[in-house]
């Protein structure tokens, strides 16, 4: 299995590595001419008239225009107003997940288009966007990561777009929250492509229910895993008819590729799917399939599976190569460390072919190779180490090749033909669902040292995912570098990691990263994509890395952090209740009106506590004041019988009278109790966790390995069939408030030199528990 690297792109094919953005718009060209179930993929425009901005780092109002000038402050403001041809652009900053659904849909060639500007990030809440029965809808270019449930999802809708997206770390490694990175079911027709998704605790991409006509394309997904069994896959289909195309899988938890129950009629074309710890392609009962183009790599068991009652299948031009050859594969960070056994003694062969398959399947032009120990194919069950006794036996692979193809190097994960590969000009062009370039875009070409041994409209198509070219026919480009920061912000001492993970590869592999942090300290060149460095001075910094590949050639990024002085005695404090209200009704929203003669007080932190039942897991909540200012989610958790308690927080910009209102809106509820408290010296909320348990002792996990100087910590408990709560030692407990036979509490403490933060007691009666520390 080859040494993983996290982030990588794309792979490097013969003297050539193109960036992402050219070989997703290479690939979109391809893809308007498949055809899935006989049908045109139809791939939506992406809309191009301006609508509205959303920027939260400047002067900004959701009751505002959401002009340049004057924009929103939340991207759930902007999809309420957004029709049909308007562009929603999402300016620089960290906003959190509040399960965006546009009010309206977009229309043939004017749908509405979410874009990002550069550095937005979408972290924490339920889910960034959860798009319901709408059609006509573009999200672009956001990097989400934190969410409960889904990064992305859609449901019952039709003609979307998700592109260049990245999402990561969905739901968490334990069973019942574990959530995909992109989710799509029953929608009709659209486009995934050039995503990133990776860390999640389910599957990377998810097409289920009755989707059709969507084309998976471009995608890398990468260390998908529910750790505690073995099930996540890169990209997993159950719906029928859909197209997959082009991605890059590597290191998931089960399978690169995953075809089942459902998912009949499925074209998996040009993909490239490595180091997974159970197929690089898995097909189990489905029929009508095609396997067409693909290069497969070193995963656990068979490389590419057919089984089960699958049938109709063609399985052609694929290279597959040194896959289940009895090397134990734990490709993903799986805790604890072999939580479940993964041998790889399950089935094996570079191609098989099992159970009822065979009968009613052809594969062909495909090319088999193991360099050690290992079976070459499994065809019925039989395994075969020559392609004469497969054909002898099967009358399959006629034109099978069971031969090294000379890739350039399958130990750093680069799969290209070099010369003098049997892949070359071998193919069969003509197969249904070849591409017309490959995973990086480039042309099919005839190599002139090369006889052409292929058959079809063209005799020169090669076997696999990569298109060797010729010496001479590509132009050499360099990396593109790419830096973010865990903290562009924060008092002495700054701990921070600088990641250049992103960074792409041009003509070469890249080699090493270096990084300048601004203040005389270097790290580097370094093999790992990552370093570390603490800041003990106050100042503006710039941090540079410099990425190489290994023709010597260079790039380089920055991003800028501002380390303040360290906190002394402003630490953040409580001041007091603010008001409390409840209802035993059903509502989908409620408010509270300030009691305190002395209301709220300019600039302090407005935090309110919700306590719903008979309601839904996932769904928006928001809230608002009378002075038009915004509160979000900084927590939400749910349990599986219908109750949820959710921690917002907003800053009180010009503050609050006696009277006036905080209005909450949320999911349908049978019932609500809304508390409302102020924190002075906080503006933001920083570090969350939540949990749901029965009675007895209650725990919301930590709310982060660091907690900065000053911060406080608030933490809620909502108590379902008990009232009677505790709290663990050093919180300070504020009144707890029963409705019925459930109850919600809230203590808050400020920590000194205490690294991890836990929301604990014992109550009585089931419960849900937050912590959220804001400074």
């Amino acid at each position: 299995m080859p040494a993983e690297r996290r982030g990588q792109r794309v792979h490097s094919r013969n003297g050539r590595r193109v960036t992402r953005g050219r070989r997703l718009a290479t690939l979109l060209s391809v893809s308007t001419v498949l055809l899935v179930g006989g049908a045109m993929v139809a791939v939506p425009a992406f809309a191009s008239t301006p609508g509205y901005v959303v920027d939260n780092t400047v002067s900004c109002a959701d009751s505002g225009s959401g002009t340049a000038s004057a924009p929103f402050c939340t991207i759930a403001a902007a999809a309420k107003k957004a029709v049909a041809g308007d562009t929603v652009l999402v300016r620089a900053g960290t906003y959190a997940g509040t399960a965006v659904n546009p009010k309206n849909s977009g229309t043939p060639g004017n749908p509405i288009t979410f874009t990002a500007g550069s550095s937005v990030v979408v972290s924490g809440g339920i889910t960034a966007f959860a798009l319901s029965s709408r059609n006509n809808i573009t999200i672009s270019g956001f990097t989400v990561v934190g969410t409960s449930s889904y990064g992305i999802s859609a449901v019952n809708g039709s003609s979307l777009v998700v592109s260049n997206n990245e999402v990561s770390n969905s739901g968490k490694p334990i069973s019942g929250k574990a959530a995909m990175g992109i989710y799509l079911s029953n929608v009709a027709g659209g486009l995934v492509a050039g995503n990133i998704t990776h860390d999640n605790s389910s599957h990377g991409i998810y097409l289920a229910g009755s989707t059709t006509g969507v084309v998976v394309q471009g995608n890398t997904s990468y260390h998908n895993a529910y750790q505690y069994v073995r099930n996540a896959n890169g990209i997993d289909v159950t719906s029928p008819g859909n197209i997959i195309s082009g991605n890059v899988t590597y290191s998931n938890e089960d399978s690169g590729i995953n075809i089942y129950p459902g998912a009949n009629n499925s074209l998996v074309t040009g993909n490239v799917t490595y180091g997974n710890g159970d197929h690089g392609i898995d097909d189990l009962n489905v029929t009508g399939g095609r396997i067409i183009g693909n290069t497969v790599y070193g995963n656990c068991t068979t490389g590419i599976n057919v089984e089960g009652s699958s049938g109709g299948y063609l399985i052609e031009n694929n290279v597959s190569v040194n896959n289940a050859t009895g090397v134990t594969v734990n490709p993903t960070p799986i805790s604890p460390v072999n939580a479940y056994n993964n041998s790889c003694t399950r089935r094996n062969g570079n191609i098989g072919v099992w159970d009822s398959a065979p009968a009613t399947s052809v594969a062909n032009f495909n090319l088999v190779w193991q360099s050690g120990a290992g079976v070459e194919y499994r065809w019925a069950g039989t395994a075969y180490s020559t392609q004469a006794a497969l054909k002898s036996a099967s009358g399959q692979e006629s034109s099978g090749i069971f031969a090294d193809p000379r890739l350039a190097g399958m130990s750093q994960a680069d799969f290209r033909l070099t010369s003098g590969s049997p892949a070359i000009d071998s193919a069969d062009s003509g197969a249904p669902g070849e591409l017309s370039a490959d995973i990086l875009g480039e042309p099919r070409v005839d190599d002139p040292a090369t006889p052409n041994s292929g058959v079809g409209p063209q005799a020169y198509d090669d076997r696999g995912a990569y298109e060797y070219q010729p010496s001479g026919t590509v132009t050499p480009t360099a990396p593109t570098a790419r830096l973010t920061l865990s903290a562009t912000t924060g008092s002495a001492p700054l701990a921070l990691t600088a990641d250049a993970s992103a960074s792409s590869p041009g003509s070469a592999p890249i080699q090493s990263y270096a990084f300048d942090f601004g203040d005389g300290t270097t790290s580097g060149p370094l093999s790992a994509s990552s370093a570390g460095h603490t800041y003990s001075a106050p100042g503006n910094y710039s941090v540079t890395v410099t990425v190489t590949d290994s023709d010597g050639t260079t790039s380089t990024a920055t991003s800028s952090v501002t380390v303040t002085p360290p906190a002394t005695g402003s630490p953040a404090s409580y001041v007091n209740q603010i008001a409390t209200n409840y209802s035993t009704s059903s509502h989908t929203s409620g408010y509270v009106a300030v009691w305190r003669t002395q209301g709220v007080t300019a600039g302090n932190l407005i935090v309110v506590t919700v306590q719903l039942t008979g309601t839904t897991p996932t769904g928006a909540v928001s809230g608002t004041d009378a002075a038009g200012d915004t509160l979000t989610v900084a927590a939400s958790q749910a349990d599986s019988s219908g109750n949820r308690l959710i921690i917002l927080s907003g800053r009180a910009s010009t503050g609050l009278a006696v009277g006036a209102r905080i209005t909450v809106s949320f999911p349908t509820a049978a019932s609500y109790r809304i508390l409302a408290d102020e924190v002075a010296g906080a503006s933001t909320a920083d570090q969350a966790a939540t949990n749901a348990g029965p009675a007895g002792p209650y725990s919301s996990g930590s709310a982060g390995v660091v907690v900065l100087p000053g911060e406080l910590a608030f933490g809620a408990v909502a108590t379902f069939g008990g009232v009677p709560q505790t709290w663990g030692s050093g919180w300070s407990t504020l009144t707890s408030y029963p409705t019925g036979s459930n109850g919600l509490g809230r203590a808050y403490q400020t920590p000194t030199g205490t690294p991890m933060i836990t929301a604990s007691g014992n109550c009585t009666g089931s419960w849900i528990a937050a912590i959220v520390t804001f400074h």
